[in-house]
């Protein structure tokens, strides 16, 4: 009855990939690469946050809409801005603090 949980599921599905390891073994890999990830996802986000708020800055611009309208377009065109702006400011920060303490944030030594 207690066979089943003696199996090293493991060695059974992933001793064919010989990078398979590589998430369980470090806790930091799987940090770095969420890190890098999520900083160029945040960046192509605010990116299309402005292009889009652009276009509807142009399109509600006229004389006709309501100032409602405009006013959220330009605070759209604000914030994606301001978003962008961070998430660049955080990318050089992390790249200045790699720098001067040597640790490479790609690839952090931390283990399970």
């Amino acid at each position: 009855m207690n066979r089943l949980a003696q199996v090293n599921i493991y060695s059974q599905y992933f001793h064919l990939n010989p990078n398979a390891s590589i998430l369980g073994d470090n806790l930091g890999f799987l940090v770095g690469g969420l890190l890098i990830n999520v900083i160029v996802i945040a960046g192509i986000f605010f990116f299309l946050l402005i292009v889009y708020a652009g276009y509807q800055l142009i399109i509600y611009g006229g004389q006709n809409n309501p100032p409602a309208v405009v006013a959220k377009a330009k605070s759209m065109v604000t914030s994606g801005v301001i978003g962008f702006l961070l998430v660049v400011a955080a990318y050089f920060i992390l790249q200045i603090i790699s720098t001067v303490t040597g640790v490479d944030f790609t690839n952090l030594p931390v283990t399970l």
